[in-house]
């Protein structure tokens, strides 16, 4: 009897043992399933969130979209009615200008044609005093032509007799052969000879007095020195300085050309002394016109 009522009991606290560890896996299935359902309706209620947000977003973007076209269509109103003005004052503004010049022009032409008038009638006033002018002149030509006239024949006279004189100087003057045995022009010996010499023309002529000082004087393009004198022979030796170079000249007569040539010149220069004295010599320098490069 005891052992059957300890069967039982053990049995008995067995079920209650099954018994017991169903209804743990019970209660954590149904926890399990309580914290799924709140998984899901959290994740549900986080989609409608988001969901409503993304309407709330796309609502203010369609209201933004809709203002920002508003304000477009405002603003390209407002610009086209500004260029309208500003055409309307461009046009107005290029009409007052045209408007300006247009009589700025006739002013301008008005006084240009008063100017042109004033300047005409003062032309006009200068033309007939200088008609005036010039037949008075014309007369005064006429008068002084007919004194002229009887002027001609006595001028006349006198060109044929400074023709006959200067035929008759050129025969008394001398032709000489110079100290480089070069055939020279005409010579003068005094200073009326010079003179006829000068108006012939063929050569420049520059008279001198050199002291015998031992310095050389500039006559011309040259310098010339005088060292010695000897009044009884009628002699005298002097340098020639020309081109950078020293020629000297030794004992040369009164009136002999003393030649020598020049860088420049075809023909050669000469020295005519007319008078020796003691301490100086009288003469001077003929320089030929035409320079070209001597041929030696």
């Amino acid at each position: 009897m005891s052992d059957y009522n300890e069967k039982n009991e053990t049995v008995i606290r067995n079920e209650e043992r099954h018994s017991s560890g169903g209804t743990v896996t019970k209660v954590a299935v149904a926890v399990a399933l309580v914290a799924a359902l709140g998984g899901w309706w959290y994740q549900s209620s986080q989609v409608s969130s988001v969901r409503q947000e993304m309407a709330q977003s796309q609502q203010k973007f369609e209201q933004l979209q809709s203002q920002m076209q508003t304000t477009a269509t405002v603003a390209k109103a407002q610009v086209d009615e500004t260029l309208a003005k500003m055409n309307d004052e461009v046009a107005k503004a290029r009409q007052e200008a045209l408007a300006n010049s247009q009589r700025a022009a006739k002013q301008q032409a008005g006084r240009v044609m008063t100017t042109l008038t004033a300047k005409n009638e003062q032309l006009t006033k200068q033309l007939e005093d200088y008609k005036q002018a010039t037949e008075q002149k014309s007369t005064q030509v006429d008068e002084a032509l007919n004194g002229i006239k009887g002027d001609v024949g006595t001028v006349r006279t006198d060109v044929d007799t400074t023709r006959t004189d200067l035929s008759q100087t050129k025969e008394d003057l001398k032709r000489m052969t110079g100290d480089m045995g070069v055939m020279s022009g005409l010579i003068a010996t005094n200073g009326t000879e010079l003179s006829e010499l000068r108006k012939l023309g063929e050569k420049d002529y520059f008279e001198f007095t050199l002291p015998r000082n031992g310095q050389a004087q500039r006559v011309g393009e040259i310098r010339l020195a005088l060292k010695k004198t000897d009044v009884k022979r009628n002699k005298f030796t002097m340098n020639v300085l020309a081109d950078d170079k020293t020629v000297e000249k030794k004992d040369k007569n009164v009136n002999e050309p003393v030649q020598f040539y020049t860088s420049g010149a075809r023909t050669p220069y000469e020295v005519v002394v007319n008078e020796i004295r003691k301490d100086q010599v009288i003469g001077y320098l003929a320089v030929p016109k035409v320079k070209t490069m001597a041929k030696r």
